[in-house]
Order: C-alpha cells, then sequence, then structure tokens
C-alpha cells in the first residue's frame, strides 16, 4: 500500500492550534487491503483545501511529537505540507484497518526511514544546476551517457526527473533512503512498449523497468517491481514494490495494477484511475 502527497500550502498559525475548537472527526469510508501485485494510492490536492478548520482538525490526528514536528517546519508551506502529509497517512491506514486515524504509532528502520516505495516530482521541477552536471554528480555512468544522447534541453530534464522519481521510489522502497543507497550504486533502464529504446540495452519488446548493480551491470535487482505515470498532467509519479515470490503467478512480466483517489480525508474520495488524472507512461 502507498500514499504521496502533492504540496502547495495554505496559512497554519501553531499560536492558535491551543485554542481552536475541534470538530469531531467523520468515520472514514473503508477500504478493501490490495492483492499481491496491487498498490492502492491516495493523493490530496492541497489547492482544493479551502477551510482552514480541517487543518486544525488533521492536527488533532497527530502525536504530540509529530505535532512539535510539523510546527518546527520553517515557514507556512513546509508546515501545511508536514501537516497533510501525515494526516493523509494516518487517515489512509485507517481505512484498511478500521481504526481511529489517531491510534497508529510509529516506527523507523535503523537508517531513519519507514519502508515505502513511492515517490512524486513535479514535472516542471526547477534545478539550480545544469541537468548534466547533477546527472555526472548523481547518476551512474549509464544513466549520464543517455542524458547526453538527448539533444532536446526539455526532453533531457523530462528524462532526468523520470529517472530521478524512481531512483527515489527504488530507494524508499529498499528503507533506506539517499544517503543509504546512493544512486551512483545503480542504474534504471526505461524500456518503452513500442520497443524504442529508451535507456540503456534493450532487453525485450514488452515494456519494463530494470534495476541493476553499477559494479556488476550483468546483476538484475529484478525482485522488485515499477510502475511510472503522470499524475494530475503536472507531477511524474513512481511506484516500486517488492514481487510476491510465494506467488507463482507473479511473473517478471506482469504489471503492477494501480488503483488511485483523491481525497480530502473527512470531506470527500474520488477514484480516478480511469481518468485523465492518471497517465501510464510504463508498469
Amino acid at each position: 500500500m502507498s500514499w504521496l502527497l502533492r504540496r502547495n500550502m495554505l496559512p497554519l498559525h501553531s499560536n492558535s492550534l491551543a485554542r481552536r475548537p475541534f470538530a469531531s472527526p467523520l468515520p472514514l469510508p473503508p477500504a478493501s487491503l490490495p492483492s499481491p501485485r496491487e498498490t492502492h494510492i491516495w493523493y490530496v490536492v492541497p489547492d482544493e483545501l479551502k477551510d482552514a478548520s480541517l487543518l486544525y482538525q488533521y492536527m488533532e490526528l497527530l502525536s504530540p511529537c509529530e505535532r512539535q514536528s510539523v510546527l518546527r517546519m520553517n515557514g507556512e508551506r513546509l508546515q501545511k505540507g508536514a501537516l497533510l502529509a501525515r494526516a493523509l497517512v494516518r487517515t489512509t491506514l485507517a481505512r484498511y484497518g478500521r481504526l481511529s486515524p489517531k491510534s497508529f504509532k510509529f516506527q523507523k528502520n535503523r537508517f531513519g526511514k519507514p519502508e515505502i516505495g513511492i515517490d512524486i516530482e513535479e514535472k516542471q521541477r526547477k534545478t539550480s544546476n545544469n541537468i548534466l552536471s547533477l546527472a555526472h554528480r548523481y547518476f551512474s555512468p549509464v544513466e549520464v551517457a543517455y542524458l547526453k544522447t538527448l539533444a532536446d534541453p526539455e526532453c533531457r530534464q523530462s528524462e532526468f526527473i523520470r529517472l530521478w522519481t524512481l531512483k527515489e521510489a527504488y530507494v524508499k522502497a529498499l528503507g533506506r533512503g539517499f544517503s543509504g543507497t546512493p544512486f551512483k550504486d545503480f542504474t534504471i533502464r526505461l524500456e518503452a512498449s513500442n520497443s524504442k529504446q529508451v535507456t540503456g540495452e534493450l532487453k525485450s519488446d514488452a515494456p519494463s523497468i530494470v534495476v541493476e548493480a553499477v559494479d556488476d551491470p550483468g546483476i538484475l535487482m529484478n525482485r522488485w517491481q515499477f510502475a511510472l505515470f503522470e499524475l494530475n498532467n503536472s507531477h511524474y509519479t513512481a511506484v516500486c514494490m517488492e514481487r510476491d515470490v510465494k506467488n507463482p503467478a507473479d511473473g517478471e512480466n506482469n504489471s503492477l495494477k494501480l488503483e488511485v483517489w483523491r481525497t480530502l480525508p473527512f470531506v470527500e474520495d474520488e477514484c480516478v484511475t480511469e481518468t485523465d488524472a492518471v497517465k501510464n507512461i510504463i508498469r
């Protein structure tokens, strides 16, 4: 199960949180657990949150440590992003566990990370440095070589962000994060459905996303499955999850099934899987 957040902000003032009365949360509609090769994605569009009282309702769901962490963020934009992220996690889990969103307690692994294999990046994300300079710094030689073949600056920017999103999803699925698994240590190869080579060596006609170890390119980390898609025409979204090795039907060519919901917790939910809000790139 996976979830994600797009960040835009509304004002959030710490000095009013203790005095603001809170309405009792409405029940969250329950959700069925996903199948072994299925990923459920719930996302929030903060621009749709016009009622500031909801922010205080969401704050009430958080633990004291989470509230302190939110209020330590520098500025209203980051505070609101942190609040919505934590509220989205709690309300999403509550749908599947039939529990109160306030009842969950979280712990991190030895890398200080949860094990969630999803990442989302703005398609028009601006970078402070030249794309190839960033690629040389963070990407594998194969990925850098591929980006150099793209003469069009917009195309190069787009492919850089796609690769970054996939690599982020992979290290998050490992539960290690960027520092625990440097991006230079592995290569992401994309293979498009029309058999056109996108990065690296073309392996088959079927669409796939492959991870290779840089120190031994012959070794494929094919215990992982990926999906890459556009969300709301504004973001690239990558999902990475471990294959179910106990399920014989979970072969390498079986793609992930995605179910995507746009939500405003306690207000409304909308399944957008088969709409223009979700455009598959490769999975």
